[in-house]
């Protein structure tokens, strides 16, 4: 399994060919996972609204300061999220629905699928459709985006087995 973080369409399709084709030199081949985070509301204007609300207290130097903390500050990886964000228009997004603010208060996966429920399951299909088969999917605050995601996302899409409980549910369970 190749884990990426959050990556624009079109990057990530170029990523997935060169990965298959390297895989494939080796004789192997590859499933691809995405990390990213989600918000989602009724409407694309409260999702846009809401991503604007968790970071509007937040200042450049409490940002920088947080990234810096992190042990993986100076991964390759981050720096890409970084990149990212200093491609993407005034409000934060580097393309349609993937918004890169959220990499200004963490570091590691620093981008969110904005928008409306549609809008979200759209998101996660055309990724889908290029070769990701696994998402993790988080979002803040982690219970509420949670719950919208399981109300609003996953009935429109192909997932394995969910936990009851807190406990996951084996293979044999009805």
């Amino acid at each position: 399994m190749y884990l990426m973080w959050p990556e624009p369409l079109a990057d990530v399709a170029a990523l997935l060919a060169d990965m298959r084709a390297r895989a494939a030199r080796c004789g192997r081949s590859l499933r691809f996972g995405y990390r990213v985070h989600v918000i989602v509301r009724e409407r694309e204007a409260d999702a846009r609204d809401a991503a604007r609300r968790l970071l509007s207290r937040l200042d450049a130097p409490t940002g920088d300061a947080i990234r810096n903390r992190s042990l993986d500050a100076a991964s390759v990886g981050v720096r890409r999220q970084a990149a990212l964000r200093d491609a993407a228009d005034a409000e934060g997004f580097v393309e349609e629905h993937l918004w890169t603010g959220i990499g200004r208060a963490r570091s590691g996966c620093g981008a969110a699928i904005v928008g409306d429920p549609d809008q979200v399951v759209g998101k996660l299909r055309a990724y889908a459709a290029l070769g990701i088969d696994a998402f993790i999917l988080s979002g803040y605050p982690h219970a509420d985006e949670c719950d919208r995601v399981a109300r609003w996302v996953l009935p429109a899409l192909a997932h394995a087995p969910l936990a009851r409980g807190g406990e996951a549910e084996s293979a044999d369970a009805p």
